[in-house]
């Protein structure tokens, strides 16, 4: 059986080695000694590791055949240093989950960080997940407060975990690996479709919509070459219907 180690057990990475668990040997990373604990209970293979501070158990850690890297650190450094390990470990495939602001963004540190794990002599995929949203996080949550939308008539580019969990599940079993793929939901309706579209069907104000737009900031993301070369369908690719689709959100 393949051992995967995921490094970062927070909103989709906890959920991803539940997953991942039917099938593989899972090794997961936390940053703290009480989460630590809470994952033995549920017979999960935990390690103490923090690559903002200390790489502590990183080399048990890193016993396996494919890293999945998780975690919202930007610390150039910090995975300058786990790379380092990397390199004298069994690795032998990586899943690196960054973000789609780094598309027309050469000067985003998530960007110099994608490029250190593509100069490795490890087969590494990146994928780009646009805003994420699904369970504990309801787009409509976004805009309490009275927070106001600017550009809702830009257009969105969100992905659902489930979609998340579905897509890294793909790269793994259809062994995908040197490639960069933007996901995002095909469907792109505009911020205030959408925001307005959450907050009603969650029993929530009509969120408040700025007067001006500035079409020069809209970005839609194309996801075409990720559901070409995986044959992928995504659970949610209709944004204006996932709440009627997820019963968990």
């Amino acid at each position: 059986m393949k051992t995967i180690s995921i490094l970062g057990s927070g909103w989709l990475g906890l959920p991803l080695a539940k997953n991942l668990a039917q099938t593989y040997k899972i090794n997961l990373s936390t940053r703290t000694k009480d989460k630590k604990e809470s994952l033995k209970s549920q017979n999960i293979n935990t390690f103490l590791l923090d690559i903002d501070s200390k790489l502590k158990e990183v080399n048990e850690f890193l016993k396996s055949d494919i890293l999945i890297i998780n975690i919202p650190s930007k610390n150039i450094d910090g995975f300058k240093n786990l790379i380092d390990y990397i390199s004298l470990s069994n690795i032998k495939k990586i899943i690196f989950i960054s973000s789609t602001s780094v598309c027309n963004n050469d000067k985003s540190p998530l960007k110099t960080i994608e490029e250190l794990f593509q100069d490795i002599n490890i087969q590494t995929t990146i994928l780009r997940f646009g805003g994420l949203f699904g369970y504990s996080r309801n787009p409509a949550n976004f805009l309490k407060n009275g927070r106001v939308v600017t550009n809702p008539n830009a257009p969105v580019n969100m992905i659902h975990r489930d979609d998340c969990i579905g897509i890294i599940s793909e790269i793994i079993n259809q062994d995908i690996f040197d490639e960069v793929f933007n996901c995002c939901s095909p469907s792109h309706p505009t911020k205030k479709e959408f925001y307005t579209y959450c907050a009603v069907s969650s029993g929530l104000d009509t969120p408040i919509f700025d007067t001006i737009d500035e079409p020069s900031l809209y970005k839609t993301v194309n996801s075409d070459k990720l559901i070409s070369q995986l044959n992928y369908k995504f659970i949610y690719a209709d944004l204006m219907k996932w709440k009627s689709l997820s019963q968990n959100f």
